[in-house]
């Protein structure tokens, strides 16, 4: 799902901030995997939406499991913080259409809009 490109026009602000996103978040696995101390440097809230949106741009889905394993911080966190991104309309869940027990979470269009927003100012666009 990633945005449309026009062969050679401008630049896809869409390729851009997934750029922007998939290096903050393999700069935060390298930073977190050379702590001495495990959890030292929690954003779980930033780590959801990084995730997220990498997800959404890549064109898959992910199951909200995947998620609590990913931020690597114990699964009631994660839960509490997907519930608050969640009343905050930044992100929803839906339920696997093939097996009830699963559920993904994805991005609202509100939630996308936010991190283009804040990947944009962070890779110095608009």
């Amino acid at each position: 799902m990633s945005g449309a490109s026009s062969g050679g026009g401008p630049v896809d602000a869409e390729a851009d901030d997934f750029r922007i996103a998939s290096s903050l978040y393999a700069l935060r696995r390298r930073r977190d995997g050379a702590a001495p101390l495990k959890g030292l440097f929690g954003e779980p809230a930033w780590d959801i939406l990084l995730d997220l949106f990498i997800a959404h741009c890549r064109g898959d889905d992910l199951q909200v499991s995947s998620v609590c394993i990913e931020a690597s911080v114990p699964s009631t966190t994660i839960l509490r913080w997907i519930a608050r991104l969640e009343s905050e309309g930044m992100l929803y869940r839906v339920a696997d259409s093939a097996d009830g027990r699963r559920r993904y979470v994805r991005l609202t269009q509100d939630g996308l809009a936010m991190m283009h927003n804040i990947l944009g100012a962070i890779g110095g666009g608009s």
